[in-house]
């Protein structure tokens, strides 16, 4: 049971290293590669608003200041005209465009219109997705919290350019500022879901854009009518055309945000996980990461604590030394994918080894509670809107007397 238990401990800690292997060469080899020399096309930029967001200004003056070689469009959907995103958004906008430092060549604020199921921001887009400019041939998604670069727009475009490649984007890298113990768990989870989401071209929608032809075309934009997110239910419609998600790690964000408490983290965590269970095929392996990640780490502890009662002190040794090991080999890998996003995108800071090590047994639990919670869920909730997540079928948007929560229903299964 011991030699079982080190063995399993080995074959899990060489398949992460093989995937991060294979996540660092394709980082290195694209962040190298130059970009194919294109015109760039007529863009829409849509950003989807549900409150304000601290970093909102940020976001909108990173928009401003675009240097984009062709005509695009900014088009920003708000949750409701009495959203308080609603008035900040107008006063921005206006003030961009009369100091004349705004890039887009034409600006437009919607309030968003019912719909009767589906995520409030998948019935955002949906809604701007079929009011597109009869020019535009990209279409680009933007979230509150990216302050993108002033090239942005242009490499999504380069990106999408590229042959078989209908979609292009970036995704997140977290430095939280204060490295508390969630900020680093997040920071932890979020290294090893970067590795899985660009091997397995799972797209992020803060930072994300589709050719227009296949808006349409692929049944993306039919499938945002039920779909609780846009990014991961994006891939199975690109595949049906015959195209591909390209990750671009120039496209990296880093998000310094520090502030969510453990328990809330766990949600969090778990509402990603659950958008790749509804939407995106690859999600059994995704499962299976999760929940083997920590069920073979509660195992071989469960077995030690069995051979300390039992008085097998030698047997006990090995395991602790293969646990000591397995967790070091972890905390190297952590750093080798942290070194690989450095190299693409240079953060002004890394984090010590040792805040990788202190946080890394506690990350390995939060990622398999994560991914129960996922499998087991039936109701989510994202931004103060409850959802009900069924196997089949969609129930209408009602809106709860008692709390004025508006709640709606998701099919699950039956949209892949």
């Amino acid at each position: 049971m011991v030699e079982l238990a080190l063995a399993l401990l080995a074959a899990m800690l060489l398949l992460q290293a093989l995937l991060s292997v294979c996540f660092a060469r394709l980082v290195r080899r694209r962040s190298v590669a130059q970009a194919p020399t294109a015109p760039c096309p007529a863009a829409e930029v849509l950003l989807c608003l549900r409150g304000v967001d601290p970093s909102l200004p940020g976001c909108l003056a990173a928009l401003a200041a675009q240097r984009y070689g062709g005509p695009w469009r900014l088009v920003v959907v708000v949750d409701s005209r009495q959203d308080p995103a609603w008035g900040a958004v107008h006063t921005a906008l206006a003030q961009w465009e009369a100091a004349g430092q705004a890039s887009w060549c034409g600006a437009r604020v919607l309030a968003l219109a019912p719909q009767p199921a589906g995520s409030r921001k998948s019935a955002a887009l949906h809604q701007a997705l079929g009011a597109l400019d009869a020019a535009t041939q990209l279409v680009a998604l933007v979230d509150a919290d990216a302050v993108v670069g002033p090239h942005w727009l242009h490499s999504l475009a380069s990106a999408c350019g590229r042959p078989g490649v209908g979609a292009a984007g970036g995704n997140r890298w977290y430095l939280p500022e204060r490295r508390s113990g969630p900020g680093m768990v997040r920071a932890i989870w979020n290294a090893g879901a970067l590795v899985l989401m660009t091997l397995l071209a799972i797209p992020w929608g803060g930072s994300l854009a589709v050719r227009r032809e296949l808006v349409e075309a692929s049944g993306w934009r039919q499938r945002l009518q039920t779909s609780l997110c846009e990014d991961t239910a994006l891939t199975t419609p690109l595949r049906r055309m015959g195209m591909g998600f390209r990750f671009e790690p120039a496209l990296l964000a880093i998000d310094r945000d520090d502030s969510l408490a453990l328990v809330p983290l766990i949600r969090w965590i778990g509402r990603q996980l659950l958008t790749a269970r509804l939407h995106h095929p690859a999600w059994p392996l995704v499962a299976l990461h999760g929940l083997g990640t920590s069920l073979v780490l509660l195992g071989v502890l469960g077995l030690l604590a069995v051979c300390l009662v039992q008085g097998q002190a030698g047997a006990a040794a090995l395991l602790a030394l293969g646990l000591l090991l397995y967790e070091l080999g972890c905390g190297l890998i952590l750093r080798g994918i942290q070194g690989a996003v450095a190299a693409a995108i240079e953060p002004d800071q890394r984090l010590p080894l040792r805040l990788w090590l202190r946080w890394l047994p506690l990350a390995q639990l939060v990622y398999g509670l994560a991914t129960l919670w996922a499998l087991l869920a039936r109701r989510v909730e994202w931004r103060g809107v409850h959802y009900r997540v069924l196997r089949a079928g969609v129930v209408p948007f009602s809106v709860a007397a008692s709390t004025g929560a508006a709640r709606a229903s998701i099919a699950a299964g039956w949209l892949r």
